[in-house]
């Protein structure tokens, strides 16, 4: 079209002279309907520019469709962006990926030179290295494509290391600038002012997305006036080098594009300075968003650490690589309450151990602090660790609880939850004691501080069965809580109170407890996995005793279609373990058995499998299905190691758990006053009777109905007023084995 016009009446045009040639133009195109194709104009933007604007204020018939790095910014224009193509969701199996343009540009070009590549099952792991690896880039697509000649698959995906090296194979007969990515971002690149080209290699350090504050920080010491930078990351969006992110005020740069980045500014030995400047300002930030984790400012101060987090860890990164010590364990603390937050046990276990092994770092101020929080961090990530590196955790745990407990003042707001986690593995009254100093501080001190120290306390009285404590730790948590307006704080004594309501036979309000501390909870944003899990869990049991059976299995199947995507091998074991316990209460015990058989399978599989928790629920449930099946010797045995494990978790609860399917089991065995003494010392160990609970419930009925009301009651109340110390002996089910007691 654009040549067809270029036919001018007279020699001006082509001569050059006085603009006859944009009349020459006018004259070709006129008033006829003309679609006018500009394209590559990136290095003549202004040029481009100018003449489109003058030819559409003249031919009214006239379109334009132009392609380029940026947008012509003329009146009129309507900007069609052209991103990378559509990468596959983290979940897709092969038909979905199939369908994702970024793979189906792949996989035509990979066919060319290889006719019978496919992509399934086998091909599809690298195939997503690929195209996510490339950003979902056409011509680095193409390029790869290109390699498969000489190379295997996954030496390809293997050599995204070095992307620039390895896609140096184009068209001969494409332009120079297109037969290389590293020629095709070059091309960009050098088509940017001074200015430009400074701040497009320095934010190119940052994988978690630039901000003004952020560039302007790596742009210190240059040239660049901070207040341009916002105009700057603008027209670094108009050249397509950036993009706008969901977060407002937040842009971000492909991955192949911050690699050319970063290879330049090594190249100029600039990139150690602008990782320096990069650590120094995430740390700063972090720092000073911390302390509003724990106040009316907690959800801003989340959202902020959250859109920052990936740079963060970067610059925790780069502080480990450069050997500062003191300034790695500061960051790592800085973050340690944000990953308490959100359960990130995984990355504060890995990061904090990352931290620990820099040289120096047992000088470093707060060092004790930090292999605390990491030890105890890796007591929920113990997988594949060995009984060795176990047992060595738990002897550095007591070592470190006897240093922090001495210097409790010194330990700071997530401290305060390491001293208390570490003063179970110490002498219980002085632990205590610094905990009832914190608590007592709230009128004239820290009252955030004094809310957890009330909060942790409850836990303790909750894990020792003194309830009545724990009810008053609860009430004044909370109020310290909402004084400081923290919601995390309000929404963990939530739940605690819905459980002290459970026990007092109000399961209304424990359901009006938990819908509070849930609605607070979703102000943070997405729950973790696993938090999700547990929340699940819980709603289904209160249905289960209101009676809700209907929606209750609603809410299992829900639960159970989710969490193979979402969470870990051992959440899934957990899982198994509560469900098949459910399935067992709703008399579905076939299926019951299948989980309890999943669940044990992949216990034995992991020698070092986390927790005695699990073991327990499961001897547990184990022991509960063979009561219902008519096999009171299998339930003994299973509960004899239920019970071993509830033993070593420290935790009565789980043991009053345990206590209650023992008192099923001397049922079963034909001594109703036995099993009432049991019902009563399970009453004992939790500090609460349970009467929601269905089997208590149950077990109570028959008790009173075998024993008469005035029997049961008295020998109910044998085990009650037993001491925790005769209490955990007295459900001991190796007591009721079918040697003493025989079925009658």
């Amino acid at each position: 079209m654009f040549q067809a016009a270029a036919q001018p009446r007279s020699g001006a045009w082509v001569n050059g002279g006085d603009g006859d040639e944009l009349d020459a133009l006018v004259d070709q195109l006129g008033f006829r309907q003309s679609l006018l194709l500009v394209d590559n104009c990136e290095h003549l933007i202004d040029a481009v520019a100018r003449l489109v604007a003058a030819l559409l204020s003249r031919c009214p018939g006239l379109g334009v469709l132009a392609t380029s790095r940026e947008p012509l910014a003329i009146d009129g224009e309507a900007l069609v962006p052209l991103g990378p193509l559509a990468l596959p969701g983290p979940d897709d199996g092969v038909e979905q990926a199939r369908r994702a343009a970024s793979v189906r540009l792949f996989s035509e070009r990979a066919a060319v030179v290889r006719p019978d590549f496919d992509v399934d099952a086998t091909t599809l792991p690298d195939v997503l290295r690929l195209v996510r690896g490339l950003d979902g880039l056409p011509l680095a697509l193409e390029l790869a494509a290109a390699r498969l000649r000489t190379l295997s698959l996954p030496e390809l995906a293997d050599g995204l290391s070095d992307r620039f090296r390895l896609l140096t194979t184009g068209s001969r007969a494409a332009l120079p600038r297109h037969r290389t990515l590293r020629a095709v971002i070059a091309w960009s690149w050098e088509l940017l002012g001074e200015h430009e080209r400074t701040v497009a290699e320095r934010v190119s350090v940052l994988p978690g997305g630039v901000t003004p504050a952020s560039a302007t920080a790596l742009c210190a010491g240059t040239e660049v006036p901070a207040a341009r930078i916002p105009d700057l990351l603008a027209a670094l969006v108009d050249r397509s080098l950036l993009h706008l992110a969901p977060d407002p005020g937040r842009y971000r740069m492909l991955e192949t594009l911050r690699e050319y980045g970063t290879d330049r500014l090594a190249a100029s030995g600039d990139l150690g300075t602008v990782r320096d400047l990069a650590a120094g300002h995430f740390a700063e930030l972090t720092a000073r968003h911390d302390p509003l984790l724990r106040g009316p400012g907690q959800l801003a101060a989340m959202r902020v650490i959250g859109a920052e987090y990936d740079n963060t860890l970067a610059a925790l990164r780069h502080r480990c690589d450069r050997g500062d010590a003191a300034g790695a364990v500061a960051l790592a603390l800085s973050l340690a309450w944000y990953w308490q937050l959100f359960g990130r046990h995984t990355d504060a276990a890995y990061w904090l151990g990352e931290v620990l092994a820099v040289p120096g770092a047992e000088s470093a101020p707060g060092r004790d602090l930090a292999r605390a929080t990491h030890l105890l961090h890796r007591v929920d990530t113990r997988r594949g660790m060995t009984a060795e590196e176990a047992a060595d955790d738990r002897a550095g745990l007591r070592e470190l609880a006897g240093r922090l407990l001495a210097q409790p003042e010194s330990a700071g707001p997530y401290g305060a939850l390491v001293t208390l986690q570490l003063a179970a593995l110490q002498e219980e009254k002085s632990a205590l004691a610094v905990f009832g100093r914190w608590a007592d501080d709230g009128d004239d001190g820290d009252v955030w501080l004094s809310g957890l120290a009330h909060m942790l306390r409850a836990e303790y009285a909750e894990n020792t069965g003194r309830l009545d404590r724990m009810r008053a730790d609860v009430d004044a948590a909370l109020h310290c809580f909402r004084q400081a307006g923290d919601r995390w704080g309000q929404a963990t004594t939530l739940t605690m109170r819905a459980q002290l309501r459970q026990y007092d036979d109000d399961l209304d309000g424990a359901l009006a407890d938990l819908r509070e501390s849930w609605s607070l909870a979703d102000e943070f944003g997405r729950l973790s996995p696993a938090d999700e899990l547990f929340r699940d869990l819980r709603r289904i049991d209160l249905r289960l005793r209101r009676g809700d059976t209907g929606t209750a299995l609603a809410l299992l199947d829900s639960a159970r279609e989710r969490a193979p995507r979402v969470v870990s091998e051992e959440m899934l074991v957990l899982l198994d373990a509560l469900e098949a316990g459910f399935r067992v209460r709703l008399g579905d015990l076939d299926r019951a058995r299948e989980l309890l058989d999943d669940a044990e399978r992949a216990l034995r599989g992991e020698a070092t499998f986390p927790g005695d928790h699990v073991r327990t629920l499961l001897g547990n449930v184990r022991a509960s299905l063979c009561l219902e099946l008519g096999d009171p010797a299998g339930a003994a045995r299973s509960l004899t190691t239920a019970y071993a494990a509830a033993l070593a978790t420290r935790d009565v609860p789980i043991l009053a758990v345990v206590a209650v399917t023992t008192a099923a089991l001397a049922e079963a065995y034909g001594r109703p006053h036995e099993s009432a003494v049991l019902l009563g010392a399970a009453a004992r160990l939790r500090g609460a009777h349970d009467p929601t609970d269905p089997q208590v419930r149950e077990l109570t009925a028959r008790g009173r109905a075998a024993l008469g009301e005035e029997a049961f009651a008295a020998a109910y109340a044998t085990g009650r007023r037993l001491d925790r110390a005769a209490a955990t002996a007295e459900v001991d089910p190796a007591r009721y084995a079918a040697a003493r007691y025989p079925a009658r």
